[in-house]
């Protein structure tokens, strides 16, 4: 799993909470959508997931999203954002994300949404 999110300490909270996952391994952080393409261009191992704040310098969750949709298909979204309307999480949706969670999230939830993007990522055939 990879991180990408333009606020340092959360980033490191959220580096935090997911290594008290057994089943999750954060392989790296990025500051924005363009660090983060960079980071996997040169990574050795590509992360199956990706927890990307939806609002970030340079590029954004969206644009990146569908960056990553073209060049690494096999790579699931899952955007955290502070907004929660209906027609923007489906716009993502529509535009590649897998998963979708508000800021305010359990930790449960977020296990469940990564859980769920990962075996999604496992299953598919592209």
């Amino acid at each position: 799993m990879a991180i990408a999110d333009d606020h340092i300490l959360f980033r490191k909270g959220l580096r935090a909470l997911l290594g008290g996952f057994q089943e999750v391994e954060v392989l790296f952080e990025a500051g924005d959508g363009q660090e983060l393409l960079e980071r996997l261009d040169h990574e050795p191992v590509r992360p199956d997931v990706v927890l990307m704040d939806l609002q970030m310098p340079t590029l954004d969750g969206l644009q990146t999203t569908r960056l990553l949709r073209a060049q690494y298909p096999r790579i699931r979204v899952i955007i955290i954002s502070m907004h929660d309307e209906p027609e923007l999480i489906e716009s993502l949706k529509t535009e590649g994300a897998h998963g979708y969670l508000l800021k305010n999230a359990s930790p449960e939830e977020m296990r469940t949404a990564i859980r769920a993007a990962a075996g999604h990522a496992l299953t598919s055939t592209k």
